[in-house]
């Protein structure tokens, strides 16, 4: 099955990867055989392999500000530490925070959007009482980090509109994973092998992009039990590295239940072969804790990796994902993204849903349940982002102020 797609400027048709060989499969052949077929795959081609089983301990849990920005949240909590299993060794996390902030006086259970980002938690919701690390930085300082932070890669990569996400009836979840599974080669790298102790194989071992979407599946473990969040809308949402990791967990996690993934390139939504932009030699390179070995391994040989990025859309299919990206960010490729989500629709269709609803890049339809944003500019969060983000989700959760 292949699909035609347009460039940025409209010109001449491309074939998009295929998703099925020959006639599509039933949901039940789809759900009991090829799906877990392709998360085998994707944990020994990318990856890396996940934990056998996984477990949450609620360590602490307190009241940070009962009447948060102007009485309109509620803002607690929590501490918390994930263990992992893999081939009956359980290794468990440093302990790390988890702050939830939900609208108040909701009158019924809210949506709430899960965010990894790359400042802190206490940029991410900046009320004073939110627990700040050990050696803690801020990227809405007064010193050159924060002008740099902000001047390239935009008003909201550090705090989010939050006044807009609460009035449209959204709660705000933030992690910072680096508590957790540290962004750096040397210290990743050895966080990782510590809590993958059982898995033997180095080349399947997981990385921090698996291990990210990981804990946003923790952080479910906690959100589950609270009455006030709503159970049909936890969306997990993230901008680049980030943005993997969001679908990296609802691929592997059904209890999410959409997806806003930013700019999330190579690894993420962009396909490996035939690409623009950043190469999985130029990611793994950089990068090397991000993903399996293997991974590395097949830099220059994307032809011979069992998988491709729209059968990770796939894994997400009937759910709605909004895959956002902008016209000058070539590194993050998003005609690779665009291809995957015209071959990723094959799956969207088993279900009954058109998938990708828009024949060019720049036509964003927020009503598909497979969604592309594109914008002017560059690499980070702006200012039009958010209210397209908002609009997608209001979209499929109809939400709203009221």
């Amino acid at each position: 099955m292949t699909l035609a797609w347009a460039d940025l400027s409209g010109d001449g048709p491309s074939a998009s990867p295929p998703l099925f060989a020959a006639a599509l499969p039933s949901i039940q052949e789809w759900e009991t055989q090829e799906k877990p077929a392709l998360r085998v795959a994707f944990e020994k081609d990318v990856y890396g392999a996940m934990p056998d089983g996984s477990s949450t301990e609620v360590l602490d849990h307190r009241v940070v500000d009962a009447a948060a920005f102007g009485g309109k949240g509620v803002l607690e909590e929590y501490r918390i530490a994930a263990s992992a299993t893999f081939d009956g060794v359980t290794r468990t996390t440093k302990p790390f925070y988890v702050d939830v902030l939900l609208p108040k006086d909701a009158g019924r259970p809210s949506p709430v959007i899960l965010m990894e980002t790359f400042c802190p938690r206490w940029d991410t919701i900046p009320v004073a009482g939110v627990t700040r690390g050990e050696n803690a930085y801020s990227c809405n300082g007064d010193g050159m980090m924060s002008g740099v932070m902000h001047y390239v890669f935009g008003r909201y990569i550090a705090t989010p509109p939050i006044e807009m996400i609460l009035a449209s009836g959204y709660g705000v979840v933030a992690i910072f994973p680096g508590e957790a599974v540290p962004d750096s080669k040397e210290d990743g790298l050895k966080a990782l092998a510590d809590l993958a102790a059982g898995h033997e194989d180095q080349k399947t071992r997981w990385g921090a992009i698996g291990a990210w979407g990981w804990l946003f599946s923790r952080v479910v473990d906690v959100l589950e039990t609270d009455d006030r969040v709503d159970q049909a809308g936890l969306i997990t949402w993230g901008h680049s590295r980030y943005g993997k990791a969001a679908l990296v967990a609802a691929a592997w996690d059904p209890r999410i239940d959409a997806v806003v993934a930013h700019q999330s390139g190579t690894g993420g939504a962009s396909l490996n072969r035939h690409k623009k932009g950043e190469s999985v030699g130029d990611i793994t390179r950089e990068y090397p804790h991000w993903f399996s070995a293997r991974y590395a391994e097949m830099a220059g040989r994307e032809e011979a990796l069992s998988v491709d990025q729209h059968e990770l859309l796939a894994l997400i299919a009937p759910r709605p994902v909004l895959l956002g990206n902008a016209r000058r960010d070539v590194w993050s490729d998003p005609n690779g993204a665009f291809r995957a989500a015209e071959a990723a629709s094959a799956a969207y269709e088993l279900y009954g849903s058109k998938g990708l609803d828009q024949q060019r890049l720049d036509k964003f339809n927020p009503q598909a349940d497979l969604s592309f944003w594109i914008r002017p500019g560059t690499h980070g969060v702006v200012k039009e982002d958010w209210p397209a983000f908002l609009e997608f989700l209001d979209a499929h959760f109809g939400r709203g102020e009221s």
